[in-house]
């Protein structure tokens, strides 16, 4: 069953980037000639001095400065600008200080990228899970170029020089079978694209010792368990107090937490982090599906999310491998009998979410 009880949230605020002083962008024009007894006077006691802008190079302001101090003035400022163009020019990776509000997705479209190349480019499995503060790289937008084709040239060879892949190129010429390259052949190639980010294939099963003992400890009748059913919790930021305030206070069930083992996701729980709930430890039936009978027989597991919205972390997915593959060697369940909340609940539901897939994970 999925659960949906939000928590209460902060509106959302708007956050722009501070600006410099305005002075930082302004010379003051304090020209000795022409200067009244009095205009002087007035400078020595404080008074406001007449500003002008540098932007935009008016002639006026040049005139007025001393040719030595002129030269000076608009050095920093020109170094700044010829910094920025050359950045721009060249394509030149930036860096991103994570501030109070801000999600990854947002940050990648102020970027102009995707949130996806954004988290692949600092190796983030969990786009939910980043700190204010984070400092993480803007990957350089790429240049796309044309290469011709030399006697002796591979498409590896062109790949590797452009520090791109030869997928990538074979994709944006048309080419199904890379070992045909012909002299004089011109290809377009995007510079730049194999970031050398890691795969988000999970990483092998691996449970903690700590919670394989909790997994291993409770004693099991033979013929106990038939099923295992896979839910989502329907809200990316439960915790598993929370949930088990809900199932207990508001649902009123009288043994908690309705699942056996929760996988949390990494915003109010641990990212791949299985719980193992009480249910389990006292071996008594869940309450996770619209059947008496069903939740006597069913282990209930629980990952936290909406997937309908996202699919689950990298660590989620290999937790899950992991934990169904152990559960199944202490029950003997049977790899058919591993189901999701809609495929077995008597009732129709969306659990766990379209985004969802189970044998591609246990696959």
């Amino acid at each position: 069953m999925p659960f949906s009880a939000k928590k209460g949230r902060a509106p959302y605020q708007k956050h722009e980037e501070p600006q410099p002083p305005i002075s930082r962008f302004f010379e003051t024009i304090l020209p000795k000639a022409g200067l009244t007894k009095q205009t002087r006077a007035g400078q020595a006691r404080g008074a406001p001095v007449k500003r002008r802008p540098l932007g935009g190079f008016n002639s006026i302001m040049l005139t007025q400065l001393a040719k030595g101090k002129r030269a000076a003035a608009y050095a920093p400022v020109l170094a700044v600008l010829a910094l920025l163009w050359l950045g721009q020019a060249l394509g030149q990776a930036a860096s991103h200080t994570i501030r109070k509000g801000e999600t990854l997705g947002a940050i990648a479209k102020k970027y102009g990228i995707t949130a996806s190349a954004l988290a692949a480019h600092n190796g983030i499995s969990n786009p939910n899970r980043i700190n204010v503060g984070q400092k993480i790289n803007i990957p350089a937008k790429s240049v796309t170029v044309t290469h011709t084709v030399r006697t002796g040239d591979t498409l590896s060879a062109i790949a590797k020089k452009y520090n791109t892949t030869t997928s990538a190129i074979a994709r944006a010429n048309g080419i199904s079978d890379p070992r045909k390259l012909k002299p004089g052949q011109t290809l377009k190639i995007t510079k730049g694209t194999n970031s050398g980010s890691k795969s988000t294939r999970p990483k092998p099963a691996y449970i903690p010792a700590d919670t394989l003992s909790k997994i291993n400890r409770p004693r099991i009748r033979r013929g106990r368990w038939k099923h295992i059913v896979i839910h989502h919790s329907g809200d990316n930021t439960n915790s598993i107090q929370g949930m088990e305030h809900y199932h207990r206070r508001v649902r009123r069930m009288e043994n908690g937490l309705a699942y056996h083992f929760v996988i949390g996701n990494g915003v109010n729980t641990g990212d791949g982090k299985i719980y193992v709930g009480d249910r389990w430890r006292r071996q008594i039936r869940g309450g996770h599906v619209a059947s008496t009978a069903l939740n006597e027989i069913a282990i209930g597991i629980c990952l936290v999310g909406n997937f309908d919205q996202r699919v689950p972390t990298s660590k989620q997915r290999s937790s899950l491998k992991a934990l169904v593959a152990r559960l199944r060697a202490r029950t003997s369940i049977p790899y058919k009998e591993v189901r999701t909340h809609r495929h077995i609940n008597p009732k129709p539901t969306a659990c766990p979410g379209r985004r969802f897939n189970l044998r591609s994970i246990l696959n």
